[in-house]
């Protein structure tokens, strides 16, 4: 299936896998899978509940696949769930947690350089981090899809069911939130 699935699309991949063929949904996770990863360890922070949440957004994909319309785009369906699966998993962290612990930079690889550039690299991207953390909900959400995802303003209106006007304003006032605190922090 590897070879016919790079011509196929994710909606016709969709109506194979409701006709009960296994591998569409497969190839549906293999083409996500990494990228929805990105997103949740973005949005979480933590790589071991980021693989929860992953696995969560799949069981709801399999689960759901019923409702999904495939006259619609299957990429902004299921981005839409990675985000909503995120939100749940604050929420619910957040009532057994009183505060936020653990370290988000655990995976920052630094290019070559000397101890000093080294350490100076990765607190301006530990503090780059953090600024996008800080941002509310809304806000990181746009910038971690546009950032981190490339996706287009309207691709993100459509995930996150708003305007493209408002996306493209989320994402303006993300990067001047940004921006903001790292010139608070002398880091630009």
């Amino acid at each position: 299936m590897s070879e016919v699935s790079v011509t196929i699309g994710d909606e016709d991949l969709v109506r194979q896998f409701k006709k009960g063929e296994q591998k569409a949904f497969d190839e549906l996770y293999l083409r996500y899978a990494s990228r929805l990863k990105r997103l949740i360890m973005y949005s979480l922070g933590d790589a071991d509940e980021s693989e929860d949440v992953l696995h969560d957004v799949f069981m709801r994909v399999f689960l759901h696949i019923d409702s999904f319309n495939t006259d619609m785009a299957f990429s902004s369906w299921i981005y839409r769930i990675a985000v909503n699966c995120c939100k749940n998993y604050r929420k619910k962290r957040m009532k057994e947690k009183s505060t936020v612990g653990g370290d988000q930079m655990d995976g920052i690889n630094s290019p070559e350089g000397s101890p000093e550039e080294l350490y100076i690299r990765e607190e301006d991207m530990r503090e780059f981090y953090l600024a996008v953390d800080s941002l509310k909900e809304k806000f990181k959400t746009v910038f971690l899809l546009r950032f981190d995802h490339g996706m287009q303003y309207s691709q993100i209106s459509s995930v996150l069911d708003c305007p493209e006007r408002t996306a493209k304003w989320r994402m303006q006032k993300a990067v001047e939130k940004i921006a903001d605190r790292l010139k608070s922090r002398n880091v630009v």
